[in-house]
């Protein structure tokens, strides 16, 4: 017995202690999937709901009302912190109207596809919070960059327009035969309105551009929904091709070429101020000459802007030709690096003048 007791025991190896698994972080990547997928089940949802009841019309302001703004937000390439924090705070409502959602759902065959979705959607309310890495490594974002958003967007409306094409104009008389308008606004203001921090920007960009140039707002006070459809000039109430209707002849209102005539204008008016600032340095006749002409040719780029025909477009050519003339002999006369950038400057408004004048009546 002894002899048992005394006999030298193995000591018992422990175990390792098992390594704490760590979840992978969540990224924003993710957090996207998850929204998507949510709104994926509540659309199948949507379409299975009976129409016309109480779950049917719950389904549809979700579907169509409070998750759209969230959704959109978080598919953006440019997300911010602040976007996340609108994401975070609009997920609050979808989640009380779905949560609404199932308990009318109760014993349905919806209710398991409801109750998906909220996980997901819960799930990603909550890697949203601000204090989560994937939130935090975003860049900060703000009124700013909304406001650069919202001017980028505008921008972008304003370059889809192409003044020398006439699908843009609103009476069907100056269109193409059989051409609807093409309503190139539409995009940009649909988007827009759908997001409030897009319209500071978005606004001040378009005002700026109205702003810039004459626009004869009463040209539009008998535009019709007919006048912008398909068809004949005169049928369905609209303008014959003789009707004057408020305006000269056939002659396209100045929102048509404001374009190019504000640029015109602009490049003149630059030259005529560089020009100035070299008269007492070149201090010559033909100097003094040129910045005439160039005065002269500024009155008549302006009163493309005002009104853009074949008539005014003419003018403001002949006068530009002459400016740009003389003010050829005064930078070959005088190696100033400022007079031949006016010189350019001419010569460019005067290509924007004759490029476009095809396109007017």
């Amino acid at each position: 017995m002894n002899a048992v007791l005394d006999k030298p025991r193995a000591k018992v190896t422990r175990r390792p202690a098992a390594k704490k698994i760590e979840p992978p972080p969540v990224t924003i990547s993710a957090i996207r999937n998850w929204i998507t997928a949510a709104e994926e089940k509540l659309e199948m949802a949507y379409d299975s709901a009976e129409l016309g009841g109480p779950i049917d019309m719950l389904l549809d302001h979700i579907n169509h009302d409070v998750i759209l703004e969230p959704n959109r937000i978080i598919q953006r390439d440019d997300l911010t912190q602040a976007d996340a924090k609108r994401v975070y705070e609009g997920l609050f409502a979808v989640l009380a109207c779905l949560q609404g959602a199932i308990k009318l759902a109760e014993g349905s065959v919806l209710q398991a596809t409801l109750e998906e979705a909220l996980a997901l959607l819960d799930a990603a309310q909550s890697a949203l919070d601000p204090v989560n890495d994937a939130v935090r490594s975003l860049p900060e974002g703000g009124l700013a960059h909304d406001f650069e958003r919202g001017r980028n967007l505008a921008i972008k409306t304003l370059k889809l327009c192409d003044y020398r094409n006439s699908d843009y104009e609103g009476f069907r008389r100056h269109r193409e035969p059989g051409a609807a308008q093409h309503n190139f606004v539409m995009e940009g203001l649909v988007e827009v309105l759908s997001e409030t921090s897009l319209h500071e920007g978005f606004a001040a960009v378009l005002s700026g551009a109205i702003g810039s140039v004459i626009i004869d707002a009463d040209y539009f006070g008998t535009l019709t929904l007919a006048e912008t459809q398909n068809g004949v000039p005169g049928e369905d109430g609209t303008q014959a091709v003789n009707d004057d209707a408020g305006t000269e002849g056939n002659v396209l209102p100045s929102s048509y070429s404001a374009a190019f005539a504000f640029d015109a204008h602009c490049r003149v008016t630059e030259a005529e101020a560089i020009l100035d600032s070299r008269m007492h340095d070149m201090n010559s006749g033909a100097a003094y000459g040129a910045l005439t002409l160039v005065g002269i040719a500024k009155a008549k780029t302006a009163a493309v802007e005002v009104r853009a025909t074949r008539e005014t477009c003419d003018e403001a050519s002949n006068a530009l030709h002459e400016a740009i003339e003389v003010l050829g002999i005064v930078t070959n006369d005088h190696s100033d690096l400022a007079s031949e950038g006016a010189f350019a400057l001419l010569k460019l408004a005067k290509r924007l003048i004759d490029d476009n004048v095809g396109a007017l009546p």
